[in-house]
């Protein structure tokens, strides 16, 4: 934005220039030569004051001269992110605009991304990652932390909330590195199993006295826990625990079983159905980026009728 209002006042003055230059130039032919269009009724060529030409010339090569270093020199900031444990990590300002606005990142390793907003804008409130179904607020004069793995090479763009602002992560492949040491190799490893392993991302669904089947979702940065274990044909009960205000997450949405409630913020919602047959559901937020999965695995009952069933054939 900056940027932009230093540009449009130097190109209003070049304007200015060569306007003030071209009614010099009329006046000074008017002065110099009062009577040639009256007498003739026709153009003559007029030889300009050298400093007519010189104020014309500066102001021409001025506006190509700002053409040529906006389209051509005035490119976003790039930065690579640095290593460490493991996790690639970044910090972005975010101050009308994104800076860095181009992140440049390896294929297959997790990334932490510090998002530090200074702008009070509300379309800044928001950033979001759609290929990797991020949607995450930003609180003013706060750093909020965002993390995801990326898996294949290729340009991600992020936005804000109202998608005026973007940005890129450039994903490159690991190969095009050069090898770590082992000792790196073991630093790495150990530091991504922590990082995938400190949240619960499945849990297998407890069953009540009266035979259903329950288990709790925290809703927060993301769903905790991403995967929810059941079986089919008994009934399934899940609480969903709002704690995150964006509003992404105003709606669930559970296409398979025909479930589409509002969430309340610091409430539980209790969403229950029966599922039938055995498969993988996805649970999502109302603007279907950030998701969870339903496993449902056959019933014991239905295993150990198989088994039977197989041994009699034999």
């Amino acid at each position: 934005m900056k940027k932009t209002a230093i540009i449009g006042s130097m190109a209003s003055l070049g304007i200015m220039l060569v306007t003030a230059s071209g009614e010099a130039v009329a006046q000074t032919s008017r002065e110099t030569h009062p009577s040639t269009t009256e007498q003739t009724g026709q153009f003559r060529h007029i030889e300009q004051p050298l400093s007519n030409k010189v104020l014309v010339t500066l102001g021409g090569l001025g506006l190509i001269g700002l053409e040529l270093w906006w389209f051509l020199l005035s490119k976003p900031k790039s930065k690579k992110a640095t290593a460490s444990g493991g996790i690639q990590e970044v910090t972005v300002t975010v101050d009308g605009g994104y800076e860095p606005s181009h992140i440049v990142v390896q294929a297959g390793q997790p990334v932490l991304l510090n998002f530090h907003r200074k702008d009070p804008s509300s379309c800044l409130e928001e950033v979001r990652f759609p290929d990797f179904h991020i949607a995450q607020e930003l609180p003013l004069n706060q750093t909020t932390p965002i993390e995801f793995t990326p898996d294949k090479p290729g340009k991600y763009e992020f936005t804000c909330g109202m998608n005026m602002f973007r940005g890129v992560v450039e994903v490159q492949s690991a190969d095009t590195t050069v090898s770590p040491s082992p000792k790196t190799v073991t630093q790495a490893a150990r530091g991504a199993e922590e990082h995938s392993t400190s949240p619960t991302s499945s849990v297998e669904a407890t069953i009540t006295p009266e035979g259903i089947q329950e288990a709790t979702v925290t809703v927060e940065k993301g769903y905790q826990p991403q995967q929810v274990i059941v079986e089919a044909g008994y009934p399934v009960r899940l609480h969903f625990q709002r704690k995150n205000l964006s509003k992404c997450y105003d709606q669930l949405l559970i296409p398979e079983f025909a479930v589409a409630v509002d969430l309340t913020l610091d409430q539980t919602t209790i969403v229950e159905f029966t599922p039938e047959k055995p498969g993988t559901y996805e649970f999502m937020c109302g603007m279907r980026m950030n998701r969870g999965v339903i496993e449902v695995r056959k019933s014991k009952t239905s295993q150990q009728q198989e088994k039977l069933h197989s041994m009699m054939q034999n």
